[in-house]
């Protein structure tokens, strides 16, 4: 029978539902890249807004080529601050394929902007699929920032109970892998089927000793999900830092597949049926 469990880092209840799984996942349709050059392409930043910040070869000017990483204003924005990270110039480079050094600028990137967000709070999302709600194939993610982000604020309560929330929930037999003191698991309680939880060394924020390490650690996550679930796997990856002024927070990321299709129960509800066992979630990511 589903169990209805209670998370209590996100302080929201799940139905899980293992035996569903048998059904079958809806088939995913694979995200057909982009025509090339598209306007995140090297080349052609006159067609996006002037950058907010980029890590580029010396001498090179703003909004020119020779850059790695280039941040601009999202022209749509949907959050008071709301920018687009732009992970490399090349079109059909994912994250996870880059090298070491550049996946290390990319992380760079987005600690820089995290730090320069005016709002209280602010999250970096990467939707890859058009069922995590990607609108282009090139490889980018997006800073939201507002206020106060709900699910953030149901974090920050979990850690004023108890700052180790996080590092209870990440047992032993759902790990997934170990790099340099971070370590991949399964989501005990998780929001979607085979969601991850990437979880670094206790820390607030994510600070510049961690940026290779988090790099890694990413990328195997990311590697392990598409070779478990299949090229092409829609998902979302999102990372939650402390709002200003919170102290008691353990910096973290979901990584999320989107492999199910909700229907009313989800919807109307706040309800999600999870057709997953968090320990077999494990069990074949680690041989993944």
């Amino acid at each position: 029978m589903p169990e209805l469990v209670f998370d209590p880092l996100g302080r929201r209840h799940v139905l899980l539902a293992p035996e569903r799984a048998k059904r079958g996942a809806p088939a995913f349709e694979a995200f057909k890249p982009d025509p090339v050059p598209c306007d995140f392409c090297g080349g052609m930043e006159h067609n996006t807004p002037p950058e907010t910040f980029s890590i580029r070869d010396e001498g090179t000017t703003p909004d020119t080529p020779g850059w790695n990483v280039r941040v601009v204003p999202n022209l749509y924005p949907a959050t008071p601050f709301h920018e687009v990270v732009v992970h490399t110039p090349d079109h059909f480079t994912h994250f996870e394929a880059q090298d070491l050094p550049h996946r290390v600028d990319v992380i760079s990137a987005y600690r820089m902007r995290l730090r320069a967000a005016p709002t209280r709070s602010v999250i970096a999302v990467w939707n890859r699929g058009r069922a995590a709600g990607a609108s282009r194939t090139h490889g980018h993610g997006q800073l939201f920032g507002i206020d106060e982000l709900p699910t953030v604020e149901r974090e920050v309560a979990a850690f004023a109970d108890d700052d180790c929330v996080l590092c209870k929930l990440v047992r032993d037999d759902l790990v997934v892998a170990v790099h340099g003191g971070f370590r991949i698991a399964a989501h005990p309680v998780p929001f979607v089927a085979g969601e991850l939880l990437i979880v670094p060394p206790h820390s607030r924020l994510l600070d510049e000793s961690q940026f290779e390490d988090a790099a890694e650690t990413l990328a195997i996550a990311v590697r392990r999900t598409v070779i478990d679930l299949g090229e092409g796997v829609p998902f979302n990856l999102v990372i939650h830092v402390a709002p200003r002024g919170v102290d008691r927070f353990h910096w973290h990321a979901h990584l999320m597949p989107r492999t199910a299709i909700w229907g009313g129960l989800e919807m109307g509800a706040e309800l999600p049926i999870v057709a997953a066992d968090p320990q077999e979630t494990a069990r074949r990511l680690r041989s993944s």
